[in-house]
């Protein structure tokens, strides 16, 4: 959509014709479910340095796309385009209207407008290319013949709206490799059943600590809020988690993940020893799992993470290398065994396109001239918070207005 709309916008004549080829009955299907239907469209970290961290993969190809069409950029053209939107205080941005199809509507209008001919429920089944500037396209309506190709079609997340295997092929037949393909940004199965009973508890502000990583070969830390359920672990911190182990098998007990969590990101060692000392001087006759509920811990928590590890008795009578354990356990991490990634909850598409195969300043093919990739197809990913959204903008607008220098 918006490789379409650089091109409407900035073409200085009348003289190309601008097709769109949807295989869904309405345009723009994940960009209105994603962020909860809201539309998380971008991000508030205007500064390179604050956002380019947040790409696991493809960061250092995609930065020339977001150095020319930014967060900040993305903003101001969706307010320009009648999407009034807002920053909310986790840096996310949104339609004031919390409607993602306000975000989809724009494109449309802007499409009437300049007579862009989107065929719906129609999708294409092959792509030949003929000579250097001329590639057949056949759906399963008709044959057409194409200059310029661009393939826009996103990863194999959430299938439900579309999304195939079959774009992948299309490039490797056009000459392009791809990189192995995984789920990212998924939720877990876990086999702690004494946090299943939890359900729906969260921490706002917690870290998931992982050591053994095979791709990485150092450990990563995912930080921000956690959610306990009756499966096993969600919310934003488990996807940044899931992001860094996309290529990390996990299917059983056996061929498990077991990141540490820590439920409060900002007490260490020192910090919970001083409050339990402080506890155990102050109130020594009241039960360990209570003086827990008195820190940020929920008191839901609290009475089952002591119940768990511990013997819920006075807090007087928790010697000094109990306290010493119990924060050890707290700052270090509790073990949780993820058996499983809930497929029905990856967002993103680990891998993609080979990105040695691609211009990074214009987005055109390096192996078929007149192609072109942007979004989700290309081996680029992010973590939440409209990172992957903005570079899917990114990369459009970059599509568009290179196929008008090269026209």
């Amino acid at each position: 959509m918006m490789a379409a709309a650089a091109i409407c916008e900035q073409a200085p004549v009348w003289s190309y014709e601008l097709y769109i080829f949807e295989k869904n009955s309405l345009l723009g299907n994940k960009v209105i479910i994603s962020g909860g239907g809201r539309c998380n469209v971008t991000t508030g970290y205007y500064k390179k340095q604050d956002f380019l961290g947040k790409y696991i993969r493809g960061s250092a190809f995609i930065k020339k796309s977001l150095a020319v069409f930014g967060p900040r950029k993305v903003y101001n053209w969706f307010e320009a385009h009648g999407v009034p939107l807002k920053l909310e205080k986790d840096m996310r941005v949104f339609p004031v209207s919390d409607n993602g199809k306000d975000i989809v509507g724009a494109f449309e209008k802007l499409f009437a407008e300049y007579d862009v001919k989107v065929h719906f429920k129609e999708w294409v089944e092959r792509i030949e290319k003929k000579s250097h500037n001329e590639y057949i396209l056949t759906t399963n309506k008709a044959e057409y013949t194409f200059d310029i190709i661009v393939l826009t079609t996103g990863g194999n997340a959430y299938a439900h709206t579309g999304s195939t295997w079959d774009w992948y092929t299309f490039a490797q037949n056009l000459g392009h490799s791809v990189t192995p393909l995984w789920p990212s940004l998924n939720s877990f199965m876990t086999s702690e059943s004494w946090m299943h009973e939890l359900s729906w508890l969260s921490f706002q502000n917690a870290i998931l600590r992982y050591t053994d990583f095979k791709a990485w070969g150092v450990p990563k830390d995912a930080y921000g809020p956690v959610l306990l359920t009756h499966f096993g672990i969600s919310g934003p911190a488990t996807f940044i988690f899931a992001a860094y182990t996309a290529f990390e098998q996990v299917d059983s007990i056996e061929n498990s993940l077991i990141p540490l969590l820590q439920p409060i990101a900002d007490m260490d060692i020192p910090a919970w020893t001083k409050f339990l000392q402080d506890a155990s001087v102050r109130s020594p006759k009241k039960q360990l799992s209570t003086i827990l509920s008195e820190s940020p811990l929920t008191k839901r928590f609290a009475a089952a993470f002591v119940q768990r590890y511990f013997t819920d008795t006075t807090i007087g009578e928790v010697s000094k290398q109990e306290r010493e354990k119990i924060a050890g356990l707290l700052w270090h991490g509790i073990p949780i065994v993820c058996t499983q990634r809930r497929p029905w909850d990856e967002f993103v598409t680990a891998g993609g396109v080979s990105l040695e195969e691609v211009n990074s300043s214009t987005l055109e093919s390096n192996v078929s001239p007149w192609l072109y990739f942007a979004g989700e197809i290309l081996d680029v990913d992010g973590v939440t918070g409209g990172f992957n959204l903005q570079a899917c903008w990114s990369a459009g607008y970059v599509v568009g207005r290179s196929i008008l220098k090269l026209l």
